[in-house]
């Protein structure tokens, strides 16, 4: 009899859980690469970190590619092309051959609140879906998260490009009466100088998911580990964080890079680089996303002189670890040398660069140790996940 109790329990649970699902307002979510995927970087921790805040509030629908970004396999032991349900969100891998009918379909027979995209530029998963539901006339709330495309650094590659993309967009109203989720007012921005002030724009920080790890870690007077962790594109300038470490001219300093080669040209430039220089900067290897405080806590500082970060999720994680921040001025993350955790600089000004390098090469423990504790401070006292949660809520309302 208690069994039988125990087991009506556990159902009418389910059914409880059921209802309340089917009450939940659905968003359909269009990315090129999530989970288990990870080489895209910062773009699946937005979106994962925001489907795992919000999903007692909304049911997540979630359209994506087969494959991570530059694997020419499918994932493994993965279902293609058919939904999945995960814990927390739905999910369906498409191969090209089945994604634009399935889209189509989709769109076509499933009503959904709002529909998000995490893209500007994304052929297949942002501009043929598009396209599709202004066709169809959906009344969903379209929502486009630019990620920093739209950035000054970010259009400084291939401008042509991307000039005449947009201006064509903007001609026969490819992104007419949609919502921008922008991270910050510096991005806010961004959208107007592109769209107009008219456009409709909504800020809500990217959510982060704070998990700090104080693990102690040496430094001594003429030592100094750095750390590039971020994908290898010319974006992300690396190639510059390398001619700095030429200029610094003190191999006691040594700079470990992390991440997915997304441009081999770019890599192989910034390898030949390194050999013809004697530069102490070595490929190590892509980071599972598990493993990334771990590592980035085993280094004194991050250097990053990216063209732009929207957010940099990385940044965040960094400070979960401990490690200091040197940085370019291209990100929102400000006043860095005030509190005491880091740098940001300007790149035309390289030898500020090189002066931040050499004072942390002479930093001893005490000294150090000041700036890591004060990064574990600012991530307690400065990142407010509530509110950013809060914030993305209303986005979707």
């Amino acid at each position: 009899m208690i069994i039988e109790l125990e087991i009506l329990h556990l159902e009418l649970n389910y059914l409880k859980q059921k209802i309340i699902s089917l009450n939940k307002p659905k968003i359909l979510i269009f990315i090129d690469w999530f989970l288990p995927g990870y080489k895209a970087g910062g773009p699946i921790k937005s979106v994962s970190n925001m489907v795992n805040s919000l999903h007692q509030d909304f049911s997540f629908y979630i359209i994506t590619s087969d494959k991570d970004i530059d694997d020419l396999n499918s994932y493994q032991n993965i279902e293609l092309n058919k939904w999945i349900t995960k814990e927390n969100y739905s999910i369906v891998y498409l191969t090209p051959e089945y994604r634009i009918d399935f889209i189509k379909n989709e769109l076509q027979n499933n009503p959904y609140s709002c529909i998000y995209f995490n893209s500007v530029f994304s052929k297949n998963y942002t501009i043929d879906p598009l396209r599709a539901i202004k066709k169809l006339k959906l009344a969903s709330k379209i929502i486009i998260a630019p990620r920093g495309m739209l950035g000054k650094g970010a259009l400084s590659l291939k401008p042509i490009k991307k000039k005449l993309f947009l201006t064509i967009s903007k001609f026969i109203g490819l992104y007419k009466n949609v919502t921008w989720h922008a991270t910050n007012v510096e991005e806010a921005q961004d959208i107007k100088t592109i769209f107009g002030n008219k456009v409709a724009v909504q800020i809500a920080s990217n959510i982060a998911i704070i998990k700090t790890t104080n693990h102690l870690i040496e430094k001594l007077p003429n030592q100094l580990k750095l750390v590039f962790f971020s994908r290898i594109s010319p974006k992300k300038n690396l190639l510059y964080a390398i001619d700095t470490l030429k200029k610094v001219a003190d191999n006691t300093v040594e700079l470990s890079i992390y991440g997915s080669i997304e441009d081999q040209d770019y890599w192989n430039e910034c390898l030949s680089f390194i050999d013809r220089n004697n530069v102490n900067a070595k490929y190590i290897s892509e980071i599972n996303p598990s493993d990334v405080n771990k590592i980035l806590s085993q280094y004194h500082f991050l250097f990053l002189p990216t063209l732009h970060e929207n957010y940099g999720h990385v940044i965040v994680e960094a400070l979960t670890a401990g490690c200091g921040l040197i940085l370019s001025n291209n990100t929102p993350w400000k006043h860095l040398d005030k509190k005491n955790i880091g740098w940001e600089i300007e790149l035309e000004y390289q030898n500020k660069f090189i002066e931040v390098i050499k004072k942390c090469i002479h930093m001893n423990q005490d000294e150090y140790n000041t700036i890591r504790n004060n990064c574990f401070s600012f991530v307690k006292d400065q990142i407010d996940v509530t509110k950013d949660i809060s914030n993305t809520k209303k986005l979707f309302s």
